[in-house]
């Protein structure tokens, strides 16, 4: 018989699919199921969490919440992935035998962010700061292969082949830094905060700070980057995200007009070790 069961919501995400593997790994001998509505394979249980009876899973001694979201489309809205599940969670949470609860949340969380996709990120995290046993994970932009970044990365990229190897940008998209975090160092993270004791925020950031230009000077290509000032075009590009477009939206352009960092020793501490270097990801993912 398993010693403990672990729960995985969001887990064939590109996060989730990660921390799968990492703590099926560390727990050869527990019982690790992964829910989402994609779920296959038999350590998986395909489970909608807005609409499945939650007392299907039984007792879970640790339950990791990745469930999330970077663009709303039809049902799910940030209000519903980001806040609702953890409502939903804490309602449950009893019914499970009371697990441990390591929650997923983004480096940037706040109930007073402009953007919607950190505001809601922000108002799970203050629930869940008023409950026992809850370790937060807060990671700056998460490196997978073909992650978010990476594409907005290689689309800019893409563009300057269009325009001679030119790219006019909005100068405060430029100044910004960020701390991307290895995929690896998450999930090896939340593999250690499953059966630790340590509650509260951790920060999960990598041990270099970029700007966007660094990330696009990674390019195999040479481009110019032709910074163009905040007031020529603020306005237009906030038009632009009233429309569907390839680039941006509303959250995504006031989350990279931000600084987005943070020192990580409470990661770093529990792994035993510096968060990994990035600079071969960078190198083989940027075209």
């Amino acid at each position: 018989m398993p010693n403990m069961k672990i729960v995985v919501f969001g887990a064939t995400g590109q996060i989730g699919t990660m921390v799968m593997q990492h703590l099926l790994l560390a727990f050869p001998n527990d019982e690790v199921l992964g829910c989402s509505r994609s779920a296959k394979g038999a350590h998986y249980l395909p489970f909608n969490v807005y609409s499945n009876d939650w007392s299907a899973l039984t007792k879970v001694d640790v339950l990791v919440n990745i469930v999330g979201i970077i663009e709303e489309k039809g049902e799910n809205t940030f209000e519903k992935a980001h806040v609702q599940v953890v409502l939903d969670l804490l309602r449950n949470r009893a019914a499970m035998g009371n697990p441990r609860i390591v929650h997923v949340s983004v480096l940037g969380a706040d109930v007073e962010s402009k953007a919607e996709y950190a505001r809601t990120k922000g108002v799970a995290d203050a629930l869940l700061f008023a409950a026992e046993n809850v370790a937060i994970v807060r990671p700056s932009f998460v490196l997978t292969t073909g992650t978010a970044i990476v594409q907005k990365v290689n689309m800019i990229v893409k563009m300057s082949k269009w325009m001679l190897g030119v790219v006019p940008m909005p100068a405060h998209f430029l100044s910004p830094k960020f701390q991307p975090v290895m995929g690896e160092d998450v999930a090896d993270l939340i593999v250690k905060l499953a059966t630790s004791s340590e509650c509260g925020i951790f920060y999960a950031t990598g041990p270099k700070v970029l700007t966007l230009a660094q990330m696009i000077a990674y390019s195999k290509s040479k481009i110019k980057i032709n910074a163009l000032p905040k007031w020529s075009t603020h306005w237009l590009f906030l038009l632009l995200t009233l429309f569907k477009n390839p680039f941006m939206n509303r959250d995504q352009y006031y989350l990279l007009a931000s600084d987005n960092v943070h020192e990580n020793s409470r990661m770093e501490a529990l792994l035993g070790r510096k968060a990994m270097d990035c600079e071969k990801f960078w190198l083989n993912e940027i075209k």
